[in-house]
């Protein structure tokens, strides 16, 4: 191990398990005797009960997030993968790998400002996370708007990265509600106050990506690039594979049903939702019958090159497969709209792939 890499691996130890892990609680000081003597309140002067202290405070979750983004970047930098992917979990566990593998050991530098952490109030659960934006500015200047959730599996326990998505340029993030310490509220998955449970956004979103905008989700959900523009590239690709290559294609989207699903409230009664979908590609030959040249090469997609060899994969006998993992950011209006939910962040990899 290099000294680059040793002292990364330093300042992830000692930034996760010394400051942003330790979940500690403030001491308490003892009641007073004062206190302790004095007369009970009368019912009208009682105080209404203060919220519960929370499990992760605004202070551990800004140390977290700075210790992962610094420590992230020094680990790839320095090829370190292995130790890179002991800060994820999740869906950014396989997208990590392939963010090592497609760039070859080079990954992109970024320099990270405008950090902002949004911290749930969670009480009796040993799981814990929060959500975070930090404003990504990469080699060529262009500034994007990064979201993150951070989970802690316990007490003691490190900060793992599970989601990282961007907005789409010159989006904000949906604005979240924080009550007057300022923390946000989690919704539960099969919360109903919102037009779009938690729980539901997902296969939702997959259904308007493949049914577009007749099928029968489109209503709930705007159009847009990821949305009913997935429904058009697929019907063009359908159309141009059996065309040009004799091949079916396919391409289903799915809920990750491993990968947790994150929602906080948001000032208008709605929510911010943060999820992963699955998209498999398919390329199958057409069954006998459409005259096709035999032996006629196909090219490999270059985001599946790092899986699939771009000269000894080029012909498919049986299928070609290709599997993204995608991470999505969408604002969904409170139960009682009639407006859409908007995807308003994605990104995705290519995270699978074979030929045969």
């Amino acid at each position: 191990m290099n000294g680059v890499v040793r002292s990364a691996l330093a300042l992830a130890l000692l930034s996760c398990t010394a400051v942003a892990c330790s979940g500690a609680e403030p001491a308490r000081s003892p009641a007073s005797p004062a206190a302790a003597t004095s007369a009970l309140p009368s019912p009208a002067d009682t105080p209404s009960p203060s919220p519960s202290p929370p499990a992760v405070t605004l202070e551990e979750a800004s140390r977290a997030l700075d210790a992962f983004l610094d420590t992230d970047d020094v680990l790839r930098q320095a090829g370190a993968g292995r130790w890179a992917l002991l800060l994820t979990q999740d869906g950014q566990r396989p997208i990590t790998i392939a963010e090592i593998h497609s760039r070859e050991g080079k990954p992109a530098r970024y320099t990270w400002d405008e950090r902002e952490v949004l911290v749930p109030r969670q009480t009796g659960r040993p799981a814990v996370w929060f959500a975070a934006t930090a404003e990504r500015r990469d080699a060529s200047g262009d500034v994007r708007t990064a979201v993150f959730t951070f989970v802690r599996q316990s007490k003691d326990g490190p900060w793992r990265n599970s989601f990282a998505s961007l907005l789409y340029p010159g989006e904000k993030p949906p604005s979240v509600a924080l009550d007057a310490e300022g923390y946000a509220a989690a919704l539960e998955s099969r919360d109903a106050t919102v037009a779009i449970s938690p729980n539901l956004m997902g296969p939702l979103h997959a259904t308007v990506a493949e049914e577009g905008p007749k099928g029968y989700a489109s209503g709930l959900i705007a159009p847009g690039p990821q949305t009913t523009g997935f429904f058009d590239e697929i019907s063009e690709t359908k159309q141009s594979a059996k065309a040009d290559d004799c091949l079916n294609y396919e391409s289903i989207f799915a809920s990750a049903p491993n990968y947790p699903i994150f929602a906080l409230r948001t000032r208008d009664g709605g929510a911010m939702m943060l999820y992963t979908l699955i998209r498999t590609s398919s390329w199958t030959p057409v069954p006998q019958g459409l005259k096709c040249g035999e032996g006629r090469p196909v090219t490999v997609p270059a985001e599946a090159r790092w899986l699939l060899s771009p000269t000894k994969d080029l012909f498919i006998r049986q299928k070609r497969q290709i599997v993204e993992t995608q991470q999505y950011v969408s604002a969904v209006p409170p139960k009682a709209s009639t407006a859409p939910a908007h995807v308003v962040g994605y990104e995705g990899i290519v995270t699978g792939g074979s030929n045969r």
